[in-house]
């Protein structure tokens, strides 16, 4: 229609109307790249918006993690330091040692978590976020969650010493009835329902043993050292997650 127009106001030497049907043109075009433009923003926005939320749904895991572990090793730590107690001791356990047993089976858990940073990872790869400082942060958290996730990851000495010392029976008794370990929503816990178990069982002779070992002493402070230092670290990693998971959401709402 626009080019039919053109034709006959050349043809007809009106070059007022030539003009008028040019700037036409352009302004169409304008406006048509300018919405095409605006598809492309809005298109773009609307990924990265949902890429961030499942970075903030991350973050909270990693959080949520961090809140698991500490409260896992802070049970192993205090059965370490109760088992300790006994090993430095002068008195053997004769009588009623069920609960002392459980302890030193308590302080030889290890529970190796790898902190998820898939979502982050793909949102980096499309350029998410542009916003430099939230991706300053995120890419900052990130690389601290890398080194949390290094923090226990192989088994300490003590742990097989320890489990060398339980007899078959016992084995049974205490990862059926004070471990458990949750595979959907993967977590492990540390029960002390076995302890009416191991009434029938020789616990003291067991006891007995762990304690003329001379060496399981130095193993089990170096063990119980270890998890100091991760209980000193979680709640920083615990804070530091949940902070840049605010950020997220921040951003996410700010650009709605």
């Amino acid at each position: 229609m626009i080019l039919r127009s053109v034709v006959k106001h050349v043809r007809d030497q009106n070059w007022f109307a030539v003009g008028i049907d040019f700037l036409i043109v352009v302004v169409g075009v304008f406006i048509g790249i300018q919405v095409s433009n605006w598809n492309d923003e809005a298109g773009r926005l609307a990924k990265e918006q949902a890429y961030l939320a499942l970075v903030h749904e991350e973050l909270m895991l990693l959080s949520r993690s961090g809140e698991k572990l500490q409260e896992y090793y802070s049970t192993v730590t205090e059965a370490g330091e109760r088992a300790l107690v006994y090993l430095e001791g002068d008195t053997e356990c004769r009588t009623a040692c069920e609960g002392l047993l459980i302890d030193f089976f308590h302080a030889s858990q290890l529970w190796a978590i790898n902190l998820d940073r898939t979502a982050f990872e793909e949102a980096v790869k499309l350029g998410f976020p542009t916003d430099n400082a939230l991706r300053e942060e995120l890419f900052t958290t990130y690389d601290l969650t890398e080194s949390f996730g290094l923090l226990n990851q192989e088994s300490p000495p003590f742990r097989a010493a320890v489990r060398g010392y339980l007899n078959p029976d016992a084995a049974r008794i205490l990862w059926a009835g004070c471990w458990e370990v949750d595979v959907e929503g993967i977590n492990e816990t540390l029960k002390r329902d076995c302890e009416s178990g191991l009434v029938g069982i020789d616990t003291a002779s067991m006891l007995r043993d762990m304690k003329a070992d001379r060496g399981l002493k130095q193993m089990l402070r170096f063990w119980i050292g270890q998890n100091i230092i991760a209980m000193e670290n979680y709640p920083v990693l615990i804070g530091r997650t949940k902070k840049t998971a605010d950020m997220v959401m921040l951003k996410i709402v700010s650009s709605s």
